[in-house]
């Protein structure tokens, strides 16, 4: 099984890649702009799958309630983040919010395209919204890895609004 879906991976980004390739070889803007849709597409399908493996890994691993809280939380945001349909101009980075505290928000953050061949998958991140920056991230390679640092950034965020008021 895990074979197939590393084939079905593979499988995607070659399409993704043909698609960004034909993209670049085209003069027309409205072909252009469909290549452009179509690699997207296909980098979704391959993230999906990639997350559907970590899912498989993760579920199969004993966890605490707190992690698997956690989990249900980020399972809903990227499947939000797989389901938003999002303008062509604004298609470089999408986020969604695991927790609030006041302006403190913890979220699930899409890398920008031009980063999505690096080696982490999933991004975490604490973002100020009354200063608009982030204050602290984490990425990881699986579901695994984001549930174990999205607790402590929680926490850093509940703490920095209490700080606040």
């Amino acid at each position: 099984m895990l074979r197939k879906m590393e084939d079905r991976i593979k499988n995607c980004l070659d399409h993704a890649a043909k698609a960004r390739s034909r993209a670049d070889e085209t003069p027309d803007p409205v072909r252009k702009a469909e290549y452009v849709s179509m690699e997207l597409n296909w980098i979704r399908l391959a993230r999906s799958y990639e997350f559907a493996q970590s899912l498989k890994s993760f579920l199969q691993k004993p966890s605490s309630a707190k992690a698997t809280v956690w989990h249900h939380l980020i399972l809903e945001a990227y499947e939000a983040l797989m389901l938003e349909d999002v303008p062509e101009e604004n298609v470089d980075q999408r986020t969604a919010s695991l927790v609030r505290h006041g302006p403190y928000e913890v979220r699930l953050v899409e890398l920008p395209r031009n980063l999505q061949a690096g080696t982490e998958q999933l991004w975490l991140e604490l973002f100020d919204h009354s200063q608009q920056r982030t204050i602290d991230s984490y990425g990881g390679h699986t579901l695994v890895d984001i549930t174990a640092a999205a607790d402590p950034l929680c926490s850093k965020a509940k703490e920095l609004n209490q700080n606040t008021n």
